[in-house]
């Protein structure tokens, strides 16, 4: 947020202890044009509600029988449930967009496609010929309302977040975020085995290549925005 020069500068601080790692990137590759971000999110949840079920002595301590999940969108044409979310053991699971997320809390909450993209997170289709008729002058940060749609978005878990993108074109602010977050944002499957991340671009992973005579080596699955390679451990 403070990259853009006309925000307001604020100090924020959690009123709880930080979790290591409480950012988590997963990205979804698709046989088609687009992943399908509403079968990860079910398997994401399916998983969430395992783990949790697991450490059940830990946060059922607090009386709680359930934990909240909110999985938000950007356009409600994502939403994976149809406006019927699932119901599980260990969670209690709303969906939203990210504007009607404002001012509400979750324990983890499930970001879907912050990728490039129309849709996606920035939305390049932002402008609003309602919305610039009342504003006192135009932006000129670019995606100023798209930044601030995204803060709050990120925002309204107090235990963890889970970004779900593209594979292929992950959203920019997932490179902000590694930039600022360093080893503390975790790249994961969908089943959370760790990820290697591109330490060049820092969105995407490394994955082996074919190299000349059958040899191997890991290369960026970015390519050919980003030509990093490493050789084989």
């Amino acid at each position: 947020m403070q990259r853009n020069a006309a925000q307001l500068k604020r100090s924020v601080r959690s009123a709880r202890p930080a979790i290591p790692r409480s950012i988590r990137v997963i990205p979804i590759s698709g046989e088609g044009s687009k992943p399908e971000f509403g079968k990860a999110c079910h398997q994401l949840l399916q998983r969430l509600n395992s783990f949790l079920d697991g450490i059940s002595g830990q946060w059922r301590t607090e009386g709680r029988e359930k934990l909240k999940v909110m999985v938000l969108w950007r356009y409600n044409q994502l939403d994976p449930f149809r406006g019927k979310p699932p119901k599980f053991e260990n969670i209690e699971v709303s969906g939203l967009s990210f504007h009607r997320a404002k001012g509400l809390e979750a324990d983890y909450t499930i970001l879907l496609d912050i990728s490039e993209g129309d849709y996606g997170v920035p939305s390049r289709i932002e402008d609003d010929e309602l919305l610039n008729l009342v504003m006192p002058r135009p932006e000129t940060f670019e995606f100023a309302e798209e930044r601030r749609l995204f803060y709050v978005a990120l925002t309204r878990a107090s235990r963890g977040v889970f970004l779900l993108t593209n594979s292929r074109e992950p959203s920019r602010y997932i490179r902000e975020l590694s930039d600022i977050a360093g080893d503390d944002l975790r790249f994961e499957s969908i089943d959370g085995d760790p990820l290697h991340q591109c330490p060049k671009c820092r969105v995407g992973q490394l994955v082996e290549r074919n190299g000349r005579g059958n040899s191997r080596f890991l290369g960026c699955n970015q390519y050919p925005e980003c030509e990093h390679t490493a050789q084989l451990r």
